[in-house]
């Protein structure tokens, strides 16, 4: 529903608003004064001059094309049309879109998608869905969406039992034996892992604060709590250390083939996940 002239807005506010950004970031102010004021003087004025009238025509735009999608979603909705938008760019995808689509289907609400713009204000964009998503949650209250989308993401998991989800798709509970949260599992496996594991004498550890170094393993965890496609990987900041990679990948590797990890769940059902720890060194 934007036009080109409105992306051509859109597009040259954005470097305009970088390059304000830029210039006032301090990595800039730490070079010498001279330089500094010498290139601000420079440019100041005429790049102020051009985003004025960049920002000018952006509201100009957005308050206009706000106004007409307002219009038309109240003349739709007199018509007795819904649609329902799906959010993409900066707002989490969902699985289960199919589902959700057919699910809306049964109430006579159409189906569409809209993107969000982090330069836009978000009263002034995607005014049309706006409208529609209060329309919506009038007529069949303010739970029904969300009511529909547990459904639509429960039928997704049910037709696709074998497919191994992203760690951040699945329910926040912990994977490790004896956890009952997520902030527990951030902590327990590397402590258990450090008890059962010695550092050799010659090790080095890190005298910088700021600098760390650290190894991960990645792996499947399947619904029988049986794991595959481990893999680790290791960075010490201290070179020397090295030679004791095979000493701490095997330790590692002994460690999460040991453990009886709990199988993730997403919206309560168990499914197969990828997974990923992190240990730091000293």
């Amino acid at each position: 529903m934007i036009s080109n002239f409105g992306v051509k807005v859109l597009f040259f506010s954005s470097i305009l608003i970088l390059t304000c950004f830029t210039m006032s970031n301090k990595g800039f102010e730490d070079r010498s004064d001279s330089f500094y004021h010498v290139k601000s003087d420079t440019i100041s004025d005429s790049l102020m001059i051009e985003r004025e009238k960049w920002m000018a025509e952006e509201q100009k735009y957005l308050d206009s094309a706000c106004l007409s999608e307002t219009q038309k979603a109240e003349e739709d909705i007199k018509k007795n049309k819904l649609v329902f938008f799906h959010y993409f760019g900066l707002v989490e995808e969902y699985k289960g879109n199919t589902e959700m689509n057919e699910l809306l289907k049964k109430y006579n609400i159409g189906v569409d998608s809209a993107l969000t713009y982090c330069t836009v204000p978000p009263h002034l964009q995607n005014c049309y869905a706006q409208i529609m998503r209060k329309e919506i949650d009038r007529k069949f209250g303010a739970t029904f969406i969300d009511s529909l989308r547990t459904t639509a993401e429960i039928q997704y998991i049910k037709k696709n039992p074998d497919k191994v989800y992203r760690f951040e798709e699945c329910d926040w509970v912990s994977r490790y034996p004896g956890d009952t949260s997520y902030e527990e599992f951030s902590k327990s496996y590397e402590r258990d892992f450090w008890k059962g594991v010695g550092y050799p004498d010659d090790f080095e550890y890190r005298k910088d604060k700021d600098l760390y170094s650290s190894m991960g393993a990645t792996f499947v965890l399947y619904k029988t709590g049986k794991i595959s496609d481990l893999k680790i990987d290791i960075t010490f900041q201290n070179k020397k250390n090295y030679k004791y990679s095979s000493y701490f990948i095997s330790q590692l590797k002994e460690f999460v083939q040991k453990t009886k990890w709990v199988p993730a769940k997403s919206s309560g059902i168990t499914v197969n996940s990828e997974m990923r720890i992190t240990l730091f060194f000293k």
